[in-house]
């Protein structure tokens, strides 16, 4: 079981680079212009036509078409009813795939890793994130586990710099904290005959990539999701090719059970033993159903909540939060205004405090 456990939303991983979900169509308009996407063009092409297309919309619906939660909600049903307002019929179908594409290379441009000297560095603040990790579960007592929403790999890599490999909670125990991605990651590929799957562990992808020229550069690309059909993972006898396993953060996840059914029951049964709970830079959007519904039975355990302290900036999240808990948390409850940085200070003192 696990003491403590931490809920990381977009905002942990803001300052390294990665855009908010408000955010995040701006950003992949700005990638759209680059003159580098190779294949990846007509996957952004199709996506953004679709969404000049929905306009439409507007005249007899309220959509949000500047938020990716609720375009790739709008496609996600579009698939399903097999049509979308101002889109053909058969490009429909196409619009997830390109949507999950999109995401995967956006976050691979905006997520950049700095060097120093011949040396891949992690970000700042998960560096430190990961350095509190590593003190709580000293002694390889496992302490605290991680949940996490987002898809990139800043919080892996943080972790493996301090040699502390995540368990990912997919098949039998790999590490000694484990890392629970909700809506799936870059770096794991779905086996073609069991269609478990299977993960690209950092340690795997540096043994295929050399960065021979550190000393020229600032900053360098790790590209878990462009490279995975060259990835060289084997599973079930077969090479394990195709797309990353990207879950829309929408209301539809029911369809995506079976792939990532372990991850979910691990985090629910983490939350059920948890007596701490501190959730980092997640705004709990109305639209999240799917995890209202996981806390609410993930929580239903024996434990007792000592602490449920929910950190960001956006003073709107303490009245969503509030809503959610019930009477025996709602005393253990404080939050605070503050982003993912501030928060790990707070923290430190608390957790590690000797008093």
């Amino acid at each position: 079981m696990s003491e403590i456990v931490f809920i990381l939303g977009a905002g942990a991983s803001k300052d390294a680079g990665a855009p908010l979900m408000a955010e995040f169509l701006d950003k992949a308009e700005e990638i759209r212009k680059q003159k580098d996407l190779g294949d990846s063009k007509a996957d952004f092409d199709l996506v953004f036509d679709a969404i000049s297309a929905m306009q439409v919309i507007h005249s007899k619906s309220d959509v949000d078409l500047d938020n990716i939660e609720s375009v790739f909600a709008t496609f996600e049903m579009a698939r399903l009813l097999g049509r979308l307002p101002g889109s053909p019929t058969a490009k429909v179908e196409s619009l997830t795939v390109s949507m999950r594409r999109l995401i995967s290379k956006t976050l691979e441009r905006t997520v950049t890793f700095p060097v120093s000297g011949k040396k891949i560095n992690p970000h700042a603040y998960y560096r430190h994130f990961a350095e509190l990790i590593g003190k709580l579960n000293e002694g390889g007592r496992r302490r605290c586990s991680i949940i996490t929403f987002n898809y990139d790999i800043a919080l892996d890599y943080a972790l493996h710099s301090i040699n502390i490999p995540p368990d990912y909670c997919l098949s039998k125990e790999s590490g000694i904290t484990p890392l629970m991605k909700l809506h799936g990651s870059l770096n794991w590929a779905g086996c073609s005959k069991c269609n478990e799957v299977v993960p690209w562990t950092i340690h795997e992808f540096f043994i295929k990539f050399q960065f021979p020229f550190l000393m020229d550069a600032k900053e360098v690309r790790l590209d878990f999701a462009s490279e995975l059909r060259s990835s060289g993972l084997i599973h079930c006898g077969v090479n394990v090719v195709g797309e990353p396993v990207i879950i829309p953060p929408t209301w539809n996840k029911t369809e995506y059970h079976q792939i990532l059914e372990k991850v979910w029951r691990r985090a629910a049964k983490e939350l059920s033993e948890a007596e701490n709970i501190f959730v980092l830079g997640y705004s709990l959007p109305e639209s999240d159903l799917f995890f209202r519904y996981l806390f609410a039975l993930g929580c239903a355990g024996p434990m007792r909540i000592k602490r449920f302290w929910v950190f960001n900036p956006d003073e709107t999240v303490k009245d969503r939060f509030g809503r959610l808990l019930g009477t025996g948390v709602k005393d253990r409850f404080r939050f605070e205004p503050t982003p993912f940085n501030k928060a790990l200070a707070i923290l430190n003192n608390v957790l590690l405090s000797k008093g």
